[in-house]
């Protein structure tokens, strides 16, 4: 089907607790709707999950589907493969299966390369070319843009940060709000609310926290050397709570320069992945309709 600007696509962000579904029309979101997501559901039962929610929100004028899942994905065939948070989801064949029983055309990328398309969007007019998109949520992850490019790597897999190793465990467990709950025993969100009521004990984990995300963000300046790192995902909402800390630490990199020129930011919008979901499928059209061609 071709994409007009009176037609709408259901776009969908899918997290490891949580799924976001909206209506994208005209270049916004027409609507959004963010339920719990139960990540030990079987590959079926979560797929009519997902069904029904794209049944819920698709209009007369609806012409796609494009989602962002938190994995790596064949992105020609739209095939996730080793969903880490959804246990199930080793090799599921998510385009396909969709578009049977939608009979709308898929698309599917991961779901921080659908955050990063929609920051990098946002920030186009003030110059950035080189984006670096971190989402700190139920794991971490990282978008690439190079040059203007979101760049995804051979098999989807760049920016999968949070399986670098890092300490005693990786990345995830110290990056995202899995550090909380395995060091704290509470969420990040319970803490965030404690320490900003004065409790120390809570703010020394954000402190914690701040330290231990400039050492991945380290690793992200000596391999990519963005101009600026947009903070996303649950734990970024916390952002005034670590990023005092995270400053500190990243003094010690060894190119001061490279952090003078650093920007970091938290997100100011409201529907990067759904925007950025919408406008991958929209550049995949228009890239097949220049092969067409």
């Amino acid at each position: 089907m071709v994409y007009m600007k009176q037609s709408s696509i259901v776009v969908i962000d899918l997290g490891g607790t949580k799924i976001n579904v909206g209506l994208y029309r005209s270049g916004k979101i027409a609507y959004q709707c963010i339920k719990p997501f139960d990540a030990q559901l079987s590959v079926s039962e979560s797929i009519q999950f997902i069904l029904q929610e794209i049944n819920d929100v698709k209009a007369q004028d609806t012409v796609a589907i494009a989602i962002g899942v938190p994995s790596i994905v064949d992105v020609e065939h739209g095939i996730v493969y080793n969903a880490i948070n959804i246990k199930a989801w080793q090799k599921v064949a998510l385009k396909k299966e969709l578009e049977q029983l939608t009979q709308l055309p898929v698309y599917v990328n991961n779901d921080v390369n659908c955050f990063t398309k929609g920051e990098h969007s946002a920030h186009s007019e003030q110059g950035f070319q080189n984006v670096v998109g971190l989402c700190l949520g139920t794991g971490l992850g990282a978008g690439f843009v190079i040059k203007d490019q979101l760049y995804t790597g051979t098999n989807c897999c760049a920016g999968e940060l949070g399986g670098v190793q890092y300490l005693n465990a990786t990345f995830d467990s110290y990056c995202s709000g899995q550090f909380f709950i395995e060091n704290f025993g509470e969420c990040g969100a319970e803490l965030a609310k404690k320490a900003n009521e004065g409790d120390n004990k809570a703010k020394v984990a954000f402190e914690l926290f701040g330290q231990h995300l400039a050492s991945a963000i380290s690793h992200l300046l000596l391999i990519i050397d963005p101009q600026i790192i947009i903070l996303g995902g649950s734990v970024a909402k916390s952002y005034d709570l670590f990023i005092d800390s995270l400053w500190l630490h990243l003094q010690s990199f060894p190119y001061p320069n490279v952090i003078k020129n650093l920007i970091i930011e938290q997100s100011q919008q409201h529907h990067s992945a759904l925007l950025g979901a919408a406008q991958l499928y929209l550049d995949s059209q228009e890239q097949q309709a220049c092969f067409a061609s």
